[in-house]
């Protein structure tokens, strides 16, 4: 094996010292990375995180087994290496301890009520919840409870256009709520964060984050194969546990980033009748493709088609615009 790179992991507990490796290597063209343990001046691949020809694949897997390596107290000998101070030493920002501090803390009962509000607030200004507030901005305000607008503006994602939006909503659902701590919040929550906490938190949160990563690479790689295999969509939704319409969004995708998803939309248009397919393409023609709704109206007009059915209309028009896009570009 051809090593590209490698680098040294320490771990010191009490008198013990355990020293690592991590290793991305090639050979013919398959990739592996993994950790490989060091112990007397002798190697031995402990634990292959990765092997194959994806190299997509392989670097969300390195980088979700270094921050799960990382999480248990192991520090690299090379960090950023462009950098004087190694991270381990580097003065963490407010906003992270803040986040630290708030996600070691229980306060299911108040955010439960906080979801309440944001689901009320998502479905008045028809919006997504998160855009409202994160879960991560409920669990410190949960935790934090601000009682007037100046507190408000020192939680993390609370600025001024938040603020004045939401402020006096959240003050008043959490003005009644007790609160042990006081505020500003720098002035004790930096000596309450350890260092060992704030450590073990924020590999957790890459750990969590680039796991999430390599399940989405590893689910594209899944799609991908089914479509080469002639799978039809109910075969896909059943293989990957992945509803209708979030696995036509997947391929939408996939089509967009330039693989070939054309094995399941032509096995799929095959069961459209002509006329319907010649109406959808000639309203593609007329007002292009990128919004759905205008095609859905031109297609099949204002019916009062039940839930399931408009759905089953949507996926005609998805799939009938990635042949139109493909079509466009051989012709283009």
């Amino acid at each position: 094996m051809q090593v590209v790179f490698l680098n040294q992991f320490e771990r010191v507990t009490g008198q013990t010292e355990d020293r690592a490796q991590v290793f991305i290597g090639e050979v013919q063209g398959i990739w592996s990375a993994g950790w490989r343990s060091v112990q007397l001046e002798t190697s031995a691949v402990e634990d292959v995180w990765y092997e194959g020809m994806s190299w997509e694949e392989l670097l969300a897997a390195f980088r979700h087994g270094v921050a799960s390596k990382m999480k248990e107290g192991f520090q690299p000998l090379i960090d950023g290496m462009l950098e004087e101070t190694p991270f381990w030493e580097r003065r963490p920002a407010l906003p992270l301890l803040l986040q630290c501090y708030a996600d070691s803390h229980e306060a299911e009962e108040v955010v439960s009520a906080l979801r309440v509000w944001r689901r009320t607030k998502s479905v008045e200004e028809k919006k997504s919840a998160y855009l409202i507030a994160t879960n991560r901005e409920l669990q410190m305000l949960a935790v934090f409870l601000p009682k007037t607008l100046e507190e408000l503006g020192q939680i993390p994602g609370f600025g001024k256009v938040k603020t004045e939006r939401y402020g006096n909503d959240l003050i008043e659902l959490l003005k009644d709520m007790e609160r042990n701590h006081t505020f500003p919040l720098e002035a004790w929550v930096t000596a309450a964060v350890s260092e060992d906490q704030l450590s073990s938190w924020m590999f957790q949160v890459k750990e969590e984050k680039y796991g999430k990563v390599l399940a989405t690479v590893q689910e594209k790689r899944s799609l991908l194969l089914g479509i080469r295999e002639g799978w039809t969509l109910g075969q896909l939704e059943g293989e990957l546990n992945c509803p209708r319409r979030k696995l036509l969004e997947r391929i939408e995708r996939l089509d967009e980033e330039g693989y070939d998803v054309l094995p399941v939309v032509d096995k799929e248009l095959l069961e459209l009748a002509p006329e319907e397919s010649l109406q959808i393409e000639t309203a593609l023609q007329q007002l292009g493709d990128k919004y759905l709704k205008p095609l859905l109206r031109k297609v099949y007009g204002e019916s009062g088609s039940n839930e399931q059915e408009v759905e089953r209309q949507y996926e005609k028009l998805r799939m009938m615009r990635i042949r139109f896009r493909r079509v466009s570009k051989a012709v283009g």
